[in-house]
């Protein structure tokens, strides 16, 4: 396939394809131009999402089943998120420094605090959970798994917050 690149230069490889969102119409020539641009932070927003939300999905289920995997299945999430959310705050951050040119409104304030809250809380929770195994905390009786619980339940929160003020500047 062949593709023009900003400069007017007919690229034959697939990185041609890879410098805008969407195609280009010129009225001149009449033909269609295919450019695209990688956007990391809105491939990758979605990851810390599905992890936080599977262990708060998982760590309910534990609640309720009283089920050792499930609890297990809820520590790999918050990791997976943790560790998720690092790449995908920093990618937000250049998105909002050069498309949308730093600037401060309400909106990109709130994103920002939440992403790093998340961030803060989730590396927390996994040094929590890491020093304090599953296996030394009592479901029923413990103010600590409570605690824990209480945390995976504000990342969830914070991860559907950070999606609904996604969603409110991207369909705009």
């Amino acid at each position: 396939m062949t593709c023009v690149s900003y400069n007017g230069t007919k690229n034959e490889s697939w990185r041609g394809m890879m410098s805008s969102s969407r195609p280009h119409y010129t009225p001149t020539s009449g033909s269609t131009e295919i450019k695209y641009k990688m956007h990391w932070h809105v491939l990758l927003v979605h990851f810390p999402i599905a992890s936080f939300l599977g262990s708060f999905t998982f760590m309910s289920l534990h609640l309720l089943a009283k089920n050792s995997c499930f609890d297990l299945a809820a520590y790999v999430s918050l990791i997976a998120g943790a560790i998720v959310m690092l790449p995908t705050t920093m990618t937000g951050w250049i998105t909002w420094k050069h498309r949308y040119k730093g600037f401060t409104g309400k909106l990109f304030l709130n994103k920002i605090r939440i992403s790093f809250g998340m961030i803060f809380l989730s590396i927390v929770l996994v040094i929590y959970q890491t020093v304090y195994p599953f296996d030394f905390l009592d479901v029923r009786n413990r103010l600590n798994h409570t605690l824990y619980f209480g945390g995976v339940t504000l990342l969830m929160m914070g991860a559907a917050a950070e999606g609904y003020y996604g969603g409110r500047l991207h369909h705009r």
